[in-house]
């Protein structure tokens, strides 16, 4: 290893994990030691990173308070160190961090929901599909489909009430009493027309937005929805679901299999 590759390690530990190997080539001031100076920058960059998280978190830092998350972004910081060229991923494991940090459970799901919410605004943009050229499909061929999501679209499973949560503290109003589900409540999230959408679907909504997600065929899918339809019924609720999800923008293309 080079001088320069190991003085940058070295550089790289102090910040991670304050490890002083680094001091002794670092020239200190009159004014201010060596030490104090490496840690004006260390206190500088764990600053700067508190920052991106709270810009990607706005809402659970209110909901946490100042101090609470000043501290938590340490801890976090000395859990994860950052290793993105960019800021803008930091906090990427933010939430499975407060699953065994916090002790309020449902705080979790709202780091997971808030961070889908960036994902989704920042997803790549895409062309989507409309209900118009499905006429050019035989319906021979229906059974056969393939569809492909949007890019921003993303299924969540959430045991407490922290989308009403969140809409709470996004809108200034008064936090509801966070209450668990007897069984997760299964929610969708996208970027429709430069805004994100989200709205809780019904069980088989959920199962069959979840298997087209892992690419099983429209064929396949009305056969799964036979758990919740009968088979004189299946037909129509997976065509209005195939409507309703092209309607959405959830759908940026259809191949066959």
């Amino acid at each position: 290893m080079s001088n320069w590759e190991q003085l940058q390690r070295d550089f790289q530990n102090y910040l991670h994990c304050g490890h002083l190997d680094i001091e002794q080539a670092v020239v200190g001031t009159a004014l201010a030691s060596a030490k104090t100076c490496l840690q004006i920058y260390r206190d500088a960059y764990q600053t700067r990173l508190e920052k991106a998280m709270a810009s990607n978190f706005p809402h659970l830092k209110t909901c946490l308070g100042d101090e609470v998350f000043h501290q938590m972004s340490l801890d976090y910081l000395a859990s994860y160190p950052s290793t993105y060229r960019s800021i803008r991923w930091y906090g990427d494991k933010l939430a499975s961090f407060l699953a065994s940090y916090y002790r309020e459970p449902f705080i979790a799901e709202l780091a997971q929901f808030e961070w889908n919410m960036t994902l989704a605004f920042d997803a790549a943009e895409s062309s989507v599909f409309q209900l118009d050229q499905m006429a050019a499909i035989p319906t021979e061929l229906w059974e056969s489909m393939i569809l492909k999501a949007h890019p921003s679209l993303s299924r969540m499973n959430f045991s407490w009430n922290v989308v009403d949560l969140w809409e709470a503290l996004a809108n200034g109003q008064e936090l509801p009493t966070m209450n668990k589900s007897l069984k997760p409540s299964p929610w969708v999230l996208w970027r429709h027309e430069y805004s994100n959408r989200f709205y809780l679907l019904a069980d088989d909504e959920a199962w069959a937005l979840d298997k087209t997600l892992q690419g099983l065929s429209f064929g396949e899918l009305c056969e799964g929805l036979c758990q919740w339809h009968d088979e004189d019924m299946i037909g129509m609720r997976a065509a209005s679901l195939l409507k309703s999800w092209i309607q959405s923008g959830f759908i940026t293309d259809i191949s066959f299999q």
